[in-house]
């Protein structure tokens, strides 16, 4: 399925609005990586370099309402859980994020009323965005973890999403899917593929998926997204000879240095090698690409200005 039609299977998810979606130039049907409907506002279509707005349309309650219950195959109960964290993940890998008025028992969200915005995120899948990576980086002898660094919308969960599907039509690999965006699963079936070998911890708390799949599963690899704080499980899971594929968000090098997460992840020798990621108009673009000995090195990186941009060669750290 290509990035047209998987937007026309997106909009139809959204009943209210579907022919005004589907009129949109097809060039914006192309490249839209999300739908947003905010109500009292018209539909707009998002790109990675622009945001067409869908004249004559205009969100009302009683259609985010609509496209909720689609959402949920018109059973709002069976997807309790889901509506309460504001995020449905739905047939094909598309995503929706809701938000809304949140219900408060003690400390605990329990629910959401008067949803007012819903963001539905596109899934696109890229085969081969990894590859290049995969073969200068994780077929690496010495290779222990490798961190994908980058900000919003530079395609950090679909380079890991393309790595788990290389990487395991060799090797077992292990994905922690606590946003449910890498597989995308769907009453139990990857939506997206994540290759024959590996095994989906979907919908779980970071920290306990990466215990648990190194208890259970016995990864070769593992594969975590939007890691922000479990740098201690990692470090665990790589003292035991797993090798790791992260992503953490940071927009440059000197922002990495900075970060708790990998900060503790290059100088317990759990990660060593990091990518920059770009994003906007070159989303998915390795702007570099380092083995890093330790948190001094990621700090000499500076911001990719000596870049790989799909040469075989790996720039190494200080």
């Amino acid at each position: 399925m290509d990035t047209k039609e998987r937007y026309y299977e997106a909009a139809a998810m959204l009943p209210p609005f579907e022919n005004a979606l589907r009129s949109v130039p097809p060039g914006i049907a192309e490249s839209a990586c999300e739908i947003r409907l905010r109500a009292g506002r018209p539909v707009t279509v998002e790109t990675p370099e622009k945001r067409h707005i869908c004249a004559g349309t205009r969100v009302t309650a009683d259609s985010i309402s609509a496209c909720v219950k689609h959402f949920c195959g018109y059973s709002l109960y069976s997807a309790e859980r889901e509506l309460a964290e504001g995020r449905i993940t739905l047939r094909g890998g598309h995503r929706a994020g809701l938000v809304g008025t949140a219900v408060i028992h003690g400390d605990r969200i329990t629910a959401m009323k008067d949803i007012s915005s819903v963001n539905l995120r596109i899934a696109a899948e890229h085969k081969g965005i990894a590859e290049k990576l995969v073969s200068l980086a994780v077929f690496e002898s010495d290779l222990k973890g490798l961190v994908l660094l980058g900000p919003p919308l530079s395609a950090k969960t679909t380079m890991l999403r393309d790595c788990a599907r290389i990487i395991s039509s060799f090797a077992k690999t292990a994905v922690i899917d606590e946003n449910g965006e890498i597989a995308a699963m769907y009453r139990g079936v990857p939506q997206n593929d994540v290759g024959a070998n590996c095994d989906v911890l979907d919908m779980f708390p970071k920290k306990e998926g990466i215990m648990r799949a190194m208890r259970l599963m016995s990864p070769e690899y593992l594969i975590c997204d939007e890691v922000i704080s479990e740098q201690e499980e990692l470090a665990e899971c790589a003292g035991r000879g797993v090798k790791l594929l992260l992503s953490v968000h940071c927009g440059s090098m000197s922002e990495a240095a900075d970060n708790a997460a990998v900060r503790t992840l290059v100088s317990r020798g759990a990660v060593n090698y990091a990518a920059l990621l770009s994003g906007g108009s070159r989303i998915g673009t390795v702007k570099g690409l380092w083995r890093v000995n330790g948190i001094e090195d990621i700090g000499s990186c500076g911001s990719g200005n000596d870049l790989y941009r799909g040469r075989s060669r790996v720039l190494v750290g200080a």
